[in-house]
């Protein structure tokens, strides 16, 4: 059994290092994207659910938990996508024994961490939701909700942790099925326990937490069982590691953190120019953006592999065109999305409100959602920058182009815009922060392209 899984990651090696590329890209980025539209569409049915039964108070509710879900999850995904990067450049240079090791490593302290998250929201969940915005009227659901999802958070980042380790592996399609299987049975449990069932905004929480634990212990069987080669619990503990696994994924994890901070920044904004129904409003966007964005982030983070395997095996002209091909990918998808939401905005964020009731809501989502829109043109090469460069263990010049396309130029115009056009300001905060970071990011791939030579292995 052993040999014949042997044989199967050896051939994923080959092809890595001298297949086609456009067929390696398919290979990798297809799943990735099917299974973070899975994600995309659970999030969507998520507050379909949420809003049209629990109503636009309980949909923001979720909004307001947001932030802090995102600071905890960005130490998973910078441990996560830096050990991702870790074993992939290893495999390239053929070292299993280093490979092994980081993904012991990581699982360790991982899931180290996320005990501690979860007995601190245990004990301060209700005072933490009171800090990031939630006033009298949405405090019970914000808690409610956190009770419901937080007692599973170390499943969870358990979860996305073996979907990086699948891909990093060459098993993208494992990831893609996992995924979808977690999302139909998250699905599946938000009408039980939310419509069938009415447990509130609690059930919806513990819908996603039972869904994504199931998930977990499914991608447990394959990447803790110590027969592969490549396996989770066949490596040591290093502590030495910690280090280049942080930095490698430090831009992942700014990324995701300051989705964080940016929806709080939003929260803050809304609150004090329309209350609750801003809220409500922006959430039913988000969601929507977060759709649109799984689809470059599954084309992005499904190179990494092939470029960071490339790096290792040093085979430069391989990483430029994998490069090309994914940005031209993530430019048609980007102006298909800006079409659909320009055309279609209204009729999709009707599917989350019954409009007796939540006119106002509805109004507000349909005018911020046709600006917000304008952000799909240049989001996917934002993203694939910065993924291209955690790929080639470049995670500074990574973080520069997360933490400017997610928090620096998204924090300067929601300050500047609001005081100066009103409402329009708020949603214009986005796409004027990504032509900001495009212009950024295309001087820095100028620079490097011009020398590809200088591509190399920082942190191994």
């Amino acid at each position: 059994m052993k040999q014949a899984e042997d044989r199967v990651l050896s051939q994923s090696e080959h092809q890595l290092e001298h297949g086609k590329i456009s067929k390696l890209f398919r290979r990798f980025a297809i799943p990735g994207v099917i299974g973070l539209l899975f994600l995309g569409l659970q999030t969507i049915i998520d507050g379909v659910v949420v809003g049209n039964f629990l109503g636009a108070n309980a949909l923001a509710s979720v909004s307001l938990v947001l932030p802090c879900y995102s600071f905890f999850a960005a130490i998973a995904v910078v441990i996560g996508v830096g050990c991702q990067t870790l074993v992939s450049i290893n495999m390239g240079e053929k070292n299993y024994e280093r490979a092994k090791d980081a993904m012991t490593t990581a699982f360790t302290t991982l899931m180290v961490f996320s005990v501690v998250v979860t007995f601190f929201l245990t004990l301060f969940g209700k005072d933490l939701a009171r800090a990031l915005g939630a006033n009298d009227v949405l405090l019970p659901y914000a808690w409610d909700y956190i009770k419901g999802l937080f007692p599973f958070f170390p499943l969870i980042v358990g979860m996305f942790f073996s979907d990086y380790m699948l891909k990093a592996t060459g098993h993208p399609t494992f990831s893609m099925l996992i995924m979808g299987g977690t999302v139909l049975l998250n699905i599946l449990l938000d009408i039980l326990l939310v419509v069938v069932w009415p447990m509130g905004i609690f059930g919806a929480g513990l819908a996603t937490g039972i869904a994504f634990s199931v998930g977990a212990l499914c991608s447990f069987c394959i990447t803790l069982n110590r027969r592969r080669k490549i396996s989770i619990l066949a490596g040591r503990f290093d502590r030495k590691l910690i280090w280049p696994m942080a930095y490698n994924g430090s831009s992942e994890g700014m990324s995701e953190l300051a989705a964080g901070i940016s929806v709080l920044l939003f929260n803050i904004a809304l609150m004090k120019y329309s209350g609750e129904t801003g809220v409500a409003a922006f959430t039913v966007i988000n969601y929507i953006f977060f759709v649109g964005t799984t689809v470059f982030l599954g084309i992005s983070d499904g190179i990494i592999p092939i470029v960071s395997y490339n790096l290792g095996a040093r085979k430069w002209s391989r990483i430029v065109e994998v490069v090309k091909l994914a940005a031209k990918t993530n430019v048609i998808i980007g102006i298909t999305l800006f079409t659909i939401l320009l055309l279609f905005g209204g009729e999709i964020i009707a599917l989350f409100f019954r409009r007796e009731g939540n006119a106002a809501v509805v109004e507000l989502a349909e005018k911020g959602a046709s600006i917000y829109a304008f952000a799909f043109l240049l989001n996917g090469l934002n993203i694939l920058t910065a993924s291209f460069f955690t790929a080639l263990a470049n995670a500074k010049v990574s973080m520069i182009i997360s933490m400017l396309r997610g928090l620096v130029f998204v924090a300067l115009w929601i300050t500047v815009l609001p005081s100066l056009v009103g409402m329009d300001g708020i949603w214009a905060a986005v796409p004027l922060a990504e032509v900001c970071t495009f212009v950024v990011s295309i001087l820095l791939l100028r620079r490097l392209f011009k020398h590809p030579s200088a591509m190399k292995v920082k942190h191994k």
